[in-house]
This record gives C-alpha cells, sequence and structure tokens, in this order.
C-alpha cells in the first residue's frame, strides 16, 4: 500500500486503507478479511461473465472500484436506505422482481417443461437436440426457438447450454481432478479444442488458465 501511495502520490488516504482487505478478500476467496469481500467478489464475477470484451469490463470495473472508493471516503456511515437515491433504487429493484414474477407465472406449459427437461440433463452432458425435444414437446422447434429468450434469460437456445456447460465445466475444473479432455467430454464438447474455445469466449481465459489461477488464489489464501 506504502508502494503506491508514493508511486501515484496519493499520500495518506484513509480510504485505501479501508478497501485494502475487501479487496484482498475477494482476491484471495478469504471473505473473513472484510464483510465486503464476498459482495465485491460476487459483483466483479458476475461483471466478468457479463462482460466477453476486456476493455468493456475494464471500463466498467473501474466504475466499481469508484465507487467503492467512494462509500469507502464518504458512505461508510450512510445507512441503507437513508438517501431518496437508494430508496429509489431500492423501488425499481423491486418493480424489476415484481416483474419477472409476472412473467412467470405467464409462463406457457412447454417452458416449464422444457425447463424440466433441461434440469434433468444437468447431471449428463447437456447434449440436448432442439428437434427432439420441440417434438417431445409437441410444439414446433422455429416457434421454440423464436420464443426461448423470452423465458431463458434472453439467450438462444443455443446460447443458453453452451452457458450451462460453461457453468459445469467451472464447477468441475473447481471441485474435480478430470483432466480437460474428460471435462469435455462431460459437459458435452465434440472436443478439448472446441471445449477450450468456448471457455475461452465465455471467460475470457482457457481452462488450463482457469485451473491454474484457482490453485493460484488457493496457495494465496493459505499464505
Amino acid at each position: 500500500m506504502k508502494y503506491y501511495q508514493s508511486k501515484y502520490c496519493l499520500g495518506y488516504a484513509p480510504a485505501l486503507h479501508i478497501m485494502a482487505p475487501i479487496i484482498r478478500g475477494a482476491d484471495t476467496d478469504d471473505h473473513s478479511l472484510a464483510s465486503q469481500a464476498s459482495g465485491l467478489w460476487a459483483i466483479s464475477a458476475g461483471l466478468a461473465f457479463n462482460c466477453k470484451d476486456g476493455q468493456e469490463l475494464l471500463e466498467k470495473g473501474m466504475l466499481l472500484y469508484d465507487a467503492l472508493y467512494r462509500w469507502a471516503k464518504h458512505l461508510q456511515k450512510e445507512k441503507h436506505t437513508q438517501s431518496p437515491t437508494e430508496r429509489l433504487f431500492l423501488r425499481v429493484f423491486n418493480t424489476y422482481l415484481k416483474q419477472k414474477a409476472d412473467s412467470k407465472a405467464k409462463m406457457p406449459v412447454w417452458v416449464k417443461e422444457l425447463k424440466e427437461i433441461i434440469q434433468d440433463q444437468i447431471d449428463t452432458n447437456l447434449s440436448l437436440s432442439l428437434k427432439e425435444i420441440s417434438e417431445g414437446l409437441n410444439v414446433h422447434p422455429a416457434y421454440v426457438s423464436r420464443e426461448f429468450s423470452k423465458y431463458f434469460n434472453d439467450l438462444s437456445f443455443g446460447e443458453y447450454i453452451r452457458m450451462l456447460r460453461i457453468q459445469k465445466a467451472i464447477d468441475l475444473l473447481t471441485t474435480s481432478v478430470h483432466s480437460l479432455s474428460e471435462i469435455a467430454y462431460l459437459t458435452g464438447f465434440s472436443d478439448q479444442s472446441h471445449f477450450t474455445r468456448i471457455f475461452r469466449k465465455q471467460t475470457s481465459q482457457s481452462p488450463s488458465e482457469y485451473r491454474k489461477s484457482l490453485q493460484k488464489g488457493k496457495k494465496d489464501s493459505k499464505g
């Protein structure tokens, strides 16, 4: 911290000292360092998942850390719903949740059945065919393809299944000792190179790079 203060002429900045354990806790997965660390990690992970372009991720990440700095400097004693802006944000968020609930209430029967089919396939390699699924649902494939994104995170059928495969791959990379070729098979990819290409596209890292970063994080947290 002293090095950065000297290099960037920050002087004595109490806010940076407040931020330091939060950022370190999020970075090393040691959320006991600061109560805010788990929240920072969750938001950062979601941001990285949504932003596939490195420059876009950097720009939005700067906004995130600048907001954290402003909180550390000016807002630590503020209560969660103290300001009119925060209350407005909560109203907007609750409206959003209600709209999501209403959309689920109006969900067609075939969508509910499709969600169950996909859930049943989570523990397999997710080798789902839109044509076969549509026949099982007794709904035309073109209609399912057109309507799919309305009920599945604004993603096409192919995009949604690839997302589930990558999520499963991340879980296997985190919790298992399977080789990359085994994980490629278990997540329904045609081969390891296809798995690596899609994984990099979704996460900006290759599977091997992701696994190494996990191992490094564990070592750093122990150190």
